[in-house]
């Protein structure tokens, strides 16, 4: 396998570039739009078709595509007016949740359940409970307002910006069997029906291959 430094790493701070896209192809699209029954915030987060990096980025002796900058990724665009003009402030901000190795110049994807999933804040609003910690003087803050937040499929967020979907087909499906893999090359639309017939020969289907399963999946520990 290749290791990561074998590629160019880049800086986790350096300054957010504007990436230009062929006008012949795949253009960036505003998220609201393909989610509009979500409440996501509205002109605030833009997905790319190509130019971010894989929630695999940075991590030993995985597969070269997931250390280079070919994946699809969603970058946040605007931010409360109050922090205009205090760009470091603005910086923490991005950097917030984000882990090593990961950048700010993207709204940085995590692995759940096989799956990588993005957070995008909504309009919609709720009281955070803040009565589980004291301030100094010993005194609980208040409540404070805050604005919800989504947890989105990537894989379908990319489908629905850059794969053509005529039929009205309800399910995303990776061609490759993949679940990380959320390469516009790699999705198409499909029904439960079709998915359940390609998936059929990747169920274990003998004592052995269960076996093998149930030991590759940890359950079976020996």
């Amino acid at each position: 396998m290749i290791q990561t430094s074998f590629f160019p790493q880049p800086e986790k701070d350096e300054p957010i570039k504007i990436i230009r896209i062929d006008p012949s192809g795949l253009q960036p699209k505003k998220v609201e739009e393909l989610l509009p029954d979500d409440n996501i915030l509205p002109d605030t987060y833009m997905i790319y078709p190509t130019g971010g990096y894989h929630p695999f980025y940075g991590v030993p002796n995985t597969f070269p595509r997931y250390q280079l900058p070919i994946w699809p990724y969603i970058k946040r665009i605007k931010f409360s007016e109050k922090w205009k003009g205090k760009e470091h402030v603005l910086n923490k901000i991005r950097k917030n949740g984000t882990r090593e190795k990961h950048l700010i110049s993207q709204i940085n994807p995590y692995i759940f359940i096989g799956y990588p999933k993005v957070n995008l804040f909504q309009t919609t609003i709720y009281l955070m409970n803040n009565y589980t910690y004291k301030k100094k003087n010993g005194n609980y803050p208040l409540a404070q307002k805050a604005n919800k937040k989504t947890a989105q499929l990537l894989h379908r967020l990319v489908a629905l910006a850059f794969i053509p979907n005529p039929e009205n087909k309800p399910l995303v499906l990776h061609i490759n069997d993949d679940a990380t893999n959320y390469l516009p090359e790699n999705l198409k639309w499909g029904t439960p029906g079709e998915n359940m017939k390609e998936s059929k020969g990747r169920r274990p289907d003998t004592l052995e291959q269960k076996y093998l399963d149930l030991v590759n999946k940890e359950i079976i520990k020996g």
